[in-house]
């Protein structure tokens, strides 16, 4: 290995919790090279951009972001450098100090760095290929801890892949087939970051329901851990909704270290648009499990993702599922516009014409933006005047003049203290108002 040498850097994320545990492990090997975080407005030596190509939005910024980086050598990796790398050479063409290395090459970035800092990087070599029959095979390393950053919780991706092929999903290219971590390994693992003080381990995955270990399904795996480390929060990633079994809901139930907190890939809440999303459940199922969550844990965050404006969509199918969505409980959606992308069965509607007008998905999305505002409004002020436990972060938020501590709550609230408080401890708070920006006011008890 190669005498390590000083050097600044900074990452970037996009996407999904499962990209951001790989930027972690990724960060964690800059840091093993001799890197330091650049301070916030200092250009870096070293830019590392992980990619987003859920949507034509995050292709835009993921080129924007790379365009406008100063460093010294950019690297450009994650699910667009995996599925459209051309891409992001145009958006840099010319440049000499850019590489782009594609999902399955991710393990050679830390061979690219050391090629760098030893000035011996070919600058033929645009764009990283990989070798996409052992990336199909191999998860990235989760390597970042509490001990490693300033981070108050970390991240750990136990599945990566997705078999599903979704209409209008391309993440099957981006990331390859399921594989999954041996539920031995988890544990081992979270343990340890346990032992290095963290506090909170949220789960990811890109799709969990995939997750196997001969038997062990994925909520076997949550009760393994549950069982085997001391872990005094443990956090899920995304579910469909019918990947909630009454097992998981009773075991959230009972143990109070699991947060009452899903994400949940709902898309839409209409059987006919369900179908031809290639969604493996209707309407009734999501009907029928977002009234299950109420039932057994009616203090519980539900985030859901939603897409306006699929190909095909009538207004009649938009308004059955807007009412449908009206009427059941849940907390907060992410709303995306619908977003052709290339080599999805979504792509082969649009162009048979069935694509809808700009105008039509902006108004649906309005609509549904509409709806999780209020939605969301409701639960906030539902929580004044209750005792929750927050863990503190790092990040400072200022109301006014006054500067607050932040933190979450179990159920996945954000809460704001008045003051400096240390971050990574969990301390009780009374909720005495709702802030600006979905935040809960809260005061130490």
């Amino acid at each position: 290995m190669l005498e390590t040498t000083r050097f600044t850097y900074a990452v970037s994320s996009m996407g999904c919790k499962a990209n951001l545990t790989d930027s972690q492990a990724l960060e964690s090997t800059l840091r093993q090279l001799g890197g330091t975080e650049a301070e916030s407005g200092q250009d870096p030596d070293l830019y590392l951009l992980n990619t987003c190509t859920v949507t034509d939005e995050a292709d835009k910024e993921a080129r924007s972001l790379l365009r406008r980086s100063r460093a010294g050598l950019a690297i450009a990796t994650g699910c667009l450098a995996q599925v459209d790398p051309e891409q992001l050479e145009k958006s840099v063409s010319g440049s000499k100090n850019v590489r782009v290395v594609r999902n399955s090459a991710k393990k050679e970035i830390e061979g690219l760095v050391q090629e760098w800092l030893a000035g011996t990087l070919d600058e033929q070599r645009a764009l990283v290929q990989g070798d996409r029959a052992l990336w199909h095979a191999e998860i990235l390393p989760n390597r970042a801890g509490a001990s490693e950053s300033n981070r108050t919780r970390a991240f750990y991706k136990v599945q990566d892949g997705c078999n599903a092929f979704c209409a209008y999903c391309v993440i099957p290219l981006a990331r390859g087939r399921s594989r999954s971590l041996p539920a031995a390994q988890v544990v081992q693992e979270i343990q340890a970051f346990v032992d290095a003080g963290v506090k909170e381990v949220v789960l990811t995955a890109i799709h969990a329901a995939d997750y196997a270990d001969g038997e062990l399904d994925f909520t076997g795996l949550v009760e393994e851990i549950l069982r085997q480390t001391s872990v005094p929060r443990l956090r899920l990633t995304s579910l469909d909704p019918g990947e909630i079994p009454d097992r998981l809901l009773e075991l959230m139930e009972k143990n109070q270290r699991l947060c009452p907190h899903f994400h949940v890939s709902l898309q839409s809440a209409n059987s006919r648009v369900l179908s031809a999303m290639k969604r493996a459940y209707d309407a009734e199922k999501v009907e029928e499990r977002l009234l299950a969550i109420r039932a057994r844990l009616p203090r519980a965050y539900v985030g859901m993702d939603l897409i306006a404006g699929f190909p095909g969509e009538t207004e009649t199918e938009f308004m059955d599922g807007l009412e449908r969505l009206e009427r059941l409980p849940w907390t907060r959606a992410h709303v995306f516009p619908f977003s052709v992308r290339k080599n999805t069965a979504a792509a082969r509607l649009v162009q048979a014409g069935l694509g809808l007008a700009p105008e039509v998905v902006r108004e649906r999305a309005r609509l549904l933006r509409e709806l999780s505002e209020r939605k969301m409004r409701a639960a906030l002020e539902a929580k004044v005047g209750s005792v929750m436990e927050i863990l503190v972060e790092e990040k400072r938020v200022k109301i006014g003049t006054r500067e607050c501590s932040q933190g979450h709550s179990r159920s996945y609230f954000k809460v704001l203290i008045p003051g400096q408080h240390p971050a990574n401890e969990l301390r009780r708070v009374k909720i005495v108002g709702v802030a600006e920006r979905e935040f809960l006011k809260g005061e130490l008890v």
